[in-house]
């Protein structure tokens, strides 16, 4: 009895997930060829025309994790912080392997002061850019500062130079005085 019902259903589950999955793979192809204005007005500098261009476009695609990443970027540009964070983890939510989401996501929690969740997302970034990333080691060393790990903050820094970030070199040659007076 149970391999009959299986024979049945099995069939059903399969092209559900076939289903779903060439969906997925629609909305992200649509995704890319209508984002790139967007993404133009980001270059631009344009951030109040982008975040009213991305929010457009989730009315139409409201899984897209680009549209809510670049959103975010756009929030987090404006100064809306709260709202930078739920887009960025909406995109997240859809997609976590961008390693650039968790750097936009830390970068948030930091300019709220919450240091010990932004180094843990700094650190999530550092992880998939396998720690080739120099604004990801600035910004983790920064966080780092802020929570009282001067060592691990200076090997970040260092680490950042190493990769050619003048920032991170400015911040080394002041002792720190910038992260003072800027955060």
């Amino acid at each position: 009895m149970e391999w009959i019902l299986l024979f049945f259903f099995l069939p059903f589950v399969l092209t559900m997930m076939f289903f779903n999955w060439l969906e997925e793979k629609l909305f992200n192809f649509r995704d890319r060829e209508k984002l790139g204005e967007g993404e133009r007005l980001l270059h631009e500098s344009k951030f109040v025309e982008a975040q009213a261009f991305f929010t457009e476009k989730l009315k139409y695609f409201p899984k897209s994790s680009k549209a809510y990443f670049h959103r975010s970027k756009a929030n987090y540009m404006l100064k809306n912080y709260f709202s930078a964070l739920y887009d960025i983890e909406q995109s997240i939510s859809f997609d976590n392997t961008v390693g650039e989401a968790y750097v936009i996501k830390g970068k948030v929690l930091y300019q709220l002061k919450e240091y010990d969740k932004a180094f843990l997302e700094f650190d999530k970034a550092d992880w998939y850019f396998r720690s080739e990333n120099p604004e990801t080691l600035r910004w983790r060393g920064m966080a780092r500062y802020c929570i009282g790990q001067i060592e691990n903050a200076i090997n970040d820094f260092n680490r950042a130079v190493d990769l050619g970030d003048e920032d991170a070199s400015y911040i080394l040659r002041t002792k720190f005085e910038y992260l003072k007076k800027k955060y």
